[in-house]
């Protein structure tokens, strides 16, 4: 088999780029042309294409010429019948780009050794689109081009009039209607009109689209095979209801509820379209249970906490009412922590409200101050859309030494409230979007509390990209409202410094100090941060530049901001964001370059 394009020195550049298309066809099945393997094929006739010059239409032409199966012995009879052959495909592939009157003139050339066939195309004026034509309407007539599921769509898929015919966007077009129109629950959509229109002598195409899309159907009985919770909970956890819109977004949103509890394994969606009737489909879920239980390992580095290892256990399900724990044990240089949490799922609503008890024992100690805590607590959890937020009640018991000062026990009972948002592009590597935390607690003397406060603390940051360059934003304040804060103990107190605060600056070095030098935290805090970064390998190694400001203070009259600049490294792991940054101070009396690291895109 062989093949050339020709249409000048162009035609030669273009065929040879077929050709090598040809090849990796040939080489994906299997299979090579004789032509690219043998070279004593030279003596083999090869198809010439002459008069092509637009590449899109090359590549079609080219890629529908039959095989040419014939050595140079083959008859003139045999040439002119693959001739024939070729031409009618040439035909059909230049209508497929809207050229209809095309002219072709068949050759048999007498070459040295062998004679070729060859084809002379001159494509003429291409048929432009002159008029559309489309009509969507439901069983009760009415107009569905302006719903939300086909809006969309036929702004970007409808060619513009004028435009010239591609015969494979029409079909694009009319496919990808009716496929939306059943993907939006109405089954039996069907085309009353579905026509292209050619007029070859006005060189003019028309298109005509009526649909009937009929009625949209709802869900009917929801049946969940599973034995491992109570049937009205795991009919919850569906996110769905008989009578709500049959669309095929709500069945992939019913398997990705399910699929992202802890309870099952495998789950499978099955609607059962051979039973529907009256409007309504009945669904049936089958499901494969997850393991009761599983663990987890974790060994990492970072700068604010040393070395570190961790382990997790989970009891994924404890009965039929969907509770499970969770055991969490983390080992870092500076600060040890072992926290419990039982969850219990509020029945009428699982998948987005919890209740949570949960105990929390940390040591920490790290720049002089050494402080043992036990914390434990009740909170209801709520998530929705993006947000989430929560109520709770803790009991913080606390030992604090800071330096050689005898080491103080505190305790309160605390109320409060925690609100968070995060819209990321990509929770391992975001490259755009932002994210918002915040908290208010508070505390009375006279209920088992050492003392009386108030404390809010708010985060937010945002990526914003420009091209290839992302810049990158945050900000944190936070305050503490009390009359006795020498009473409070560190975890109640604000610090600055350290990887995700104000780089270049040691963890929680920088705040109020006693009067031996020992940084004992402050009554409030503010930092702020800017990055840029810019692809410097490819799009998982990037480079980054920063600058970062603040500090913990007991007064706005002597707030002190400490900067700190420098450059970095991020690089795209297969665990997320590993950071590499070497930041240099600008206040204190050790102005040296602080390596900073860390895993996680942080804020």
């Amino acid at each position: 088999m062989g093949l050339f394009l020709r249409s000048g020195v162009q035609g030669v550049m273009c065929s040879r780029s077929v050709m090598a298309l040809l090849a990796a066809s040939s080489i994906g099945s299997g299979t090579m042309p004789a032509w690219a393997s043998d070279p004593a094929t030279a003596l083999a006739p090869h198809l010439q294409i002459q008069g092509l010059v637009d590449t899109p239409l090359i590549r079609q032409v080219g890629l529908s010429m039959p095989p040419l199966r014939l050595d140079c012995s083959a008859s003139n009879v045999a040439l002119q019948r693959y001739l024939s052959s070729a031409r009618d495909a040439a035909v059909l592939a230049l209508q497929a780009y809207g050229y209809f009157n095309a002219e072709i003139m068949p050759a048999i050339l007498a070459g040295d050794h062998c004679r070729e066939p060859q084809l002379t195309i001159t494509p003429g004026k291409r048929v432009l689109i002159s008029k559309v034509n489309i009509v969507l309407r439901d069983a009760t007539g009415a107009n569905l081009a302006s719903n939300g599921i086909f809006q969309p769509y036929l702004q970007t898929a409808v060619p513009a009039i004028d435009s010239p015919l591609n015969q494979n966007a029409y079909t694009a077009l009319r496919d990808g209607l009716l496929a939306r129109a059943r993907g939006a629950g109405y089954l039996d959509a069907q085309w009353l009109t579905h026509e292209l229109r050619v007029n070859p002598k006005t060189h003019a195409a028309e298109i005509d689209l009526t649909l009937n899309a009929g009625v949209a159907y709802q869900l009917g009985d929801i049946t969940v095979e599973q034995s491992l919770l109570k049937p009205e909970l795991a009919d919850r956890l569906t996110g769905a209801k008989p009578g709500d819109a049959y669309t095929t977004q709500t069945l992939v949103a019913m398997n990705q509820n399910l699929a992202g509890t802890n309870y099952f394994s495998d789950v499978r969606v099955r609607p059962q379209l051979d039973q529907r009737h009256g409007g309504v489909v009945p669904v049936v879920i089958k499901t494969v249970p997850n393991p009761p239980r599983s663990y987890e390992v974790r060994v990492g580095y970072g700068t604010d906490t040393g070395a570190r290892l961790g382990s997790e256990i989970t009891q994924r399900y404890v009965n039929s009412s969907g509770d499970y724990w969770k055991g969490d044990l983390s080992l870092a240089q500076r600060k040890q922590t072992l926290t419990g949490t039982y969850t219990l799922p509020r029945l009428s609503d699982p998948l987005d409200q919890h209740y949570d008890l949960y105990t929390k024992f940390d040591r920490e100690r790290n720049l002089g101050i050494t402080t043992v805590s036990s914390t434990t607590g009740a909170q209801w959890a709520r998530k929705f859309n993006l947000w989430t937020s929560s109520l709770y009640s803790e009991y913080l018991l606390e030992r604090s030494q800071f330096g050689a000062e005898p080491a103080q026990t505190s305790g309160f009972l605390l109320a409060g409230a925690r609100l968070g948002r995060r819209d990321l592009n990509d929770p391992l590597f975001p490259t755009q979007g932002s994210v918002l935390s915040g908290s208010l607690s508070a505390a009375a003397k006279p209920v088992l509390s050492t003392a009386s406060l108030v404390r809010a603390h708010l985060m937010v940051g945002g990526l914003y990209p420009v091209g290839d360059w992302v810049f990158k934003g945050r900000a944190e304040v936070g305050g503490i409202a009390t009359h006795e804060f020498s009473a409070l103990p560190k975890s109640l107190r604000f610090f600055a410094g350290g990887d995700q605060s104000v780089r270049g600056y040691a963890y929680q070095s920088l705040g109020p100090k006693d009067a031996t030098g020992l940084v004992v935290g402050g009554q409030y805090l503010f930092t702020a941060s800017i990055d840029v970064m810019h692809p410097v390998y490819g799009r998982d190694w990037w480079g980054a530049a920063f600058v970062d400001t603040g500090n913990a203070f007991d007064s706005f009259k002597n707030i002190g901001l400490n900067t700190g600049a420098g450059v970095g490294v991020r690089w795209r792991s297969p665990v997320g964001m590993v950071r590499v940054d070497v930041a240099y101070p600008f206040n204190g009396t050790r102005r040296m370059p602080r390596l900073h690291l860390g895993i996680g895109a942080s804020f």
